[in-house]
């Protein structure tokens, strides 16, 4: 059950011990992310299907999962398979969306075993998962994707009717939901509704159900009450994100939910004249004290931000100097009341360093920066500003207050957050190298 992730954590005191030891972490404000699905809810009127897919973007896809599944949310959706099996192995009470293409046997087993539900869009990935179906005794549902113009997957809507009615006639599987996807461009979506509806059209004249029909995603929930049907696919939307501009004035209120701190390592004074970093990227324009965080381009912060960030010590903003490092980020602490130890917002939840602005001081997408939230970071769980779970790389915690190291362990329960730990995992041990199962986050 979703609560048992929360409930086996340690003490809110036992957490902020182990923040206290910490050079950067990120919180997660649970109660933003509740508000956000609420708003999101209220706004549509159709069912959430949360997208969750690299690590809920960065946020921690165990404890996002349970949070969401508390709320009462019913369907998730993810990209990898490795995600969809680690979500049904925590016997959370919801369905799983994969979105991951199948190529073994065993993958098309795995799906049916474990009752994911599965996008399709061709006859043979149809065809192979019926026979597994088949073969195990049991039924699987899937999502057929319908290509309306993106030209990426799904099956040609010009074509679609032709493959629902095989799939309709087949005795494993059952059409759980019917999707496309928007390109995010006026003409072209109202085009892409327009086939769209012309394939349910036909579902319709040949009987065939189509589950939950399903258009939009955030851009969609923002801007085109048209493409709500019944089901709705938001990821920034959910995470409390506008990703552009016109996005902030679509009337739907929001809260960020991620932030980024870190401690103060290093405080000492630099003379007019001196050069700071790598490359001598700073040249001090006077004598001027300067602060070092343990946190950097490994963390996830863009090394696009050389000289050009901005970081909040008690509220006071603080400019960024110097390149970023993979483990350290220097900023200008002149006139500033602070010490080593300090807690410094690296990404604050609003303003001149939230994560919009910060994305766009380094010239990436926001959709960028989510992603690429370092995994190995910690992550601490928030309810009524009170520290809920804690999320660690390296430390297994059982039962409460216990805890010991897990390399085993932290092979079973990290699921892909991209290029990042894929290029890591190959340096793991061969004894960690088993079949995805989790029963542990």
């Amino acid at each position: 059950m979703p609560e048992r992730y929360f409930t086996a954590q340690p003490s809110a005191e036992e957490i902020e011990q182990r923040i206290a030891g910490f050079g950067g972490w990120f919180e997660v404000d649970l109660d933003a992310l509740s508000a956000n699905l609420k708003a999101i809810r209220e706004r549509t009127g159709a069912e959430v299907m949360p997208v969750v897919k690299n690590n809920a973007y960065g946020h921690g896809l165990r404890p996002i999962c349970s949070a969401l599944v508390s709320d009462g949310v019913k369907w998730l959706m993810v990209a990898k398979l490795s995600e969809a099996l680690a979500i049904t192995s925590w016997r959370l009470p919801c369905h799983v969306l994969n979105m991951d293409m199948l190529y073994t046997d065993d993958q098309f087993r795995q799906v049916v075993a474990s009752d994911v539900t599965q996008v399709v869009y061709t006859r043979d990935l149809v065809q192979r998962l019926n026979k597994a179906a088949v073969e195990l005794g049991r039924q699987v549902g899937v999502f057929v994707k319908v290509d309306t113009g993106l030209h990426r997957v799904g099956v040609a809507h010009s074509d679609a009717i032709s493959l629902m009615k095989e799939i309709a006639a087949m005795p494993a599987i059952e059409i759980r939901g019917t999707f496309t996807t928007q390109m995010q461009d006026d003409e072209q979506d109202q085009l892409i509704f327009d086939r769209f509806q012309r394939v349910l059209d036909q579902m319709a004249n040949e009987g065939i159900d189509p589950g939950f029909r399903s258009l939009a995603s955030s851009h969609g929930i923002f801007h085109y009450p048209q493409s709500w049907l019944d089901m709705v696919r938001p990821a920034m939307a959910l995470y409390g994100i506008y990703p552009w501009t016109p996005d902030r004035d679509c009337g739907l209120a929001l809260r960020q939910v991620l932030t980024f701190k870190a401690r103060i390592e290093e405080l000492k004074p630099v003379k007019k004249g001196e050069t700071v970093t790598y490359f001598g990227k700073y040249t001090a324009t006077r004598d001027m004290e300067v602060g070092t965080l343990h946190v950097g381009f490994y963390d996830g912060l863009p090394r696009e931000m050389a000289n050009k960030g901005t970081v909040l010590i008690g509220g006071q903003s603080c400019p960024s100097i110097g390149s970023v490092s993979l483990n350290h980020y220097l900023f200008d602490a002149t006139g500033v009341e602070a010490e080593i130890g300090n807690v410094v917002e690296v990404i604050a939840r609003e303003g001149l360093n939230d994560l919009v602005t910060t994305a766009e001081t380094a010239d990436w997408m926001v959709y960028s920066l989510l992603n690429h939230l370092s995994p190995f970071v910690p992550r601490v769980y928030y309810r009524g500003e009170v520290p809920v779970a804690l999320h660690e790389i390296g430390v297994y915690r059982g039962s409460r207050g216990s805890k010991k190291p897990y390399l085993h362990q932290q092979m079973k329960t990290l699921v892909h957050a991209g290029d990042f730990l894929f290029r890591l995992r190959t340096r793991w041990c061969g004894s960690c190298r088993e079949p995805y199962q989790s029963s542990e986050s």
